[in-house]
């Protein structure tokens, strides 16, 4: 199986390119572009992800012209954009027929804020998608199976994405729990800030540890999950998971293939995913790893 296309290599080198918009010199900016170039040339396509390749081009944009993103700012906003409705959002999971999807639908929406794949996030279209969040059905047998595996002993281990959106996740968690009170949930948010990517002090800000035990991927710059680089604390609890819900792109990049039991739930962001999974461009996607095919 081919993991990083060529059209992920084009769409990093974009991106890389466009990052580096600060630098006005442009021989440095050339060489930067040479070393861009070379990573994206020397990555397995068998084994790399797009994030994995991606954190690769993190690292050398802080080492070779100093430049480190800073989204705290955007992170508090969103988190307190999302916090400010969540009573509201609870009583309606509360009212629907089935709470537990319609927390999914809402957390599923809520991976639209994405500022590595978007660049700006619209707070107004954010919340039309979360008011149409009943508008995006979940795949009738694949949620049949979900609550039969949240329904068996073993973990339930939730793999987070973006800021703002892991409020809608607790939101989930909490109502997981109401239903299937006995589950043990654990929540792995990034190691270190990247992007708008939820870490630890989010999960702090927004009081995820009140629905689940909370703990950190341990990684740099991967936008994602990838197994072969988690602390083996982590990679165990992963590894050993009844169940795994897995949120937002890079973690199913990262984790396609892995043969565990995955649950993906996302935006497909990608115009590339319609080709390759049969994913509808901005459609919502929740799918199993060991039912997808590709």
């Amino acid at each position: 199986m081919i993991k990083f296309h060529a059209d992920c290599m084009a769409c990093l080198a974009q991106g890389a390119l466009k990052k580096a918009d600060a630098v006005r010199d442009g021989e440095v900016k050339a060489r930067y572009m040479g070393r861009v170039c070379a990573i994206l040339a020397e990555a397995d396509v068998q084994r790399d992800s797009a994030p994995l390749v991606d954190a690769r081009l993190i690292a050398l944009r802080r080492d070779m012209l100093g430049i480190e993103e800073d989204f705290s700012e955007v992170k508090h906003r969103f988190n307190a954009l999302i916090l400010g409705i969540y009573d509201r959002l609870r009583a309606q999971v509360t009212a629907a027929e089935d709470p537990v999807y319609a927390a999914m639908q809402l957390a599923m929406a809520g991976n639209y804020i994405d500022f590595n794949v978007l660049g700006d996030v619209d707070a107004q279209e954010l919340m039309r998608m979360l008011d149409a969040s009943a508008e995006r059905a979940l795949d009738a047998e694949e949620y049949a199976r979900f609550l039969r595996d949240l329904a068996a002993p073993g973990e339930l281990v939730y793999l987070h994405d973006n800021c703002g959106e892991v409020v809608l996740d607790k939101l989930l968690i909490e109502t997981i729990r109401a239903r299937f009170p006995e589950k043990r949930v654990v929540s792995i948010v990034r190691g270190a800030p990247v992007v708008n990517d939820a870490t630890l002090e989010d999960a702090r800000e927004i009081g995820l540890g009140e629905v689940a035990e909370v703990l950190e991927n341990g990684l740099r710059d991967v936008t994602g999950t990838e197994l072969a680089l988690l602390p083996e604390a982590v990679r165990r609890r992963v590894e050993g998971a009844g169940v795994i819900l897995a949120k937002g792109q890079g973690n199913f990049e990262t984790l396609i293939g892995c043969g565990l039991n995955v649950y993906y739930l996302l935006l497909s962001k990608c115009p590339s995913y319609t080709q390759w999974f049969g994913f509808e461009h901005f459609g919502g996607v929740f799918r199993n790893e060991r039912r997808l095919r590709f």
